[in-house]
């Protein structure tokens, strides 16, 4: 086995394992953001229960919404009566202070690596068919 062969297996190898995977996750990155629908910018207003605890509140869609905040999202009040935080444009309940999901876009960049990857491991065995 030459160096040409050897370069060959390696990128065959890499070609199915960034497609393989990268391709799948990217699909499914894909489906969850069709789903999810878009989430547009709005202010909410941030009511303290003393103990700690909050609330977030919100008018949206000619209704009032209202949720508790988890413990990680006090980062995103501080004390203050107004927040920026994305609401869900077809479910205005869902109220979020990140504009995307932390996991989903992990995934995407995860998937867009993988397949890029895999794609240049292609091309690398097709330049390599010509010169072997």
């Amino acid at each position: 086995m030459n160096a040409v062969d050897a370069v060959g297996t390696i990128a065959e190898v890499l070609s199915w394992i960034g497609l393989g995977l990268g391709l799948p996750l990217l699909v499914i990155v894909f489906l969850v953001k069709v789903h999810d629908g878009p989430w547009v910018p709005h202010e909410v207003v941030i009511v303290d229960e003393g103990g700690g605890r909050a609330r977030a509140r919100w008018f949206a869609a000619g209704d009032f919404w209202e949720r508790p905040l988890r413990a990680e999202e006090s980062a995103h009040w501080h004390g203050r009566e107004e927040a920026d935080a994305f609401l869900s444009e077809r479910h205005p309940s869902l109220m979020r202070f990140e504009p995307r999901r932390p996991l989903l876009h992990a995934f995407q960049v995860l998937g867009i690596t993988l397949a890029g990857v895999g794609a240049a491991a292609v091309a690398m065995s097709i330049v390599l068919l010509f010169v072997g």
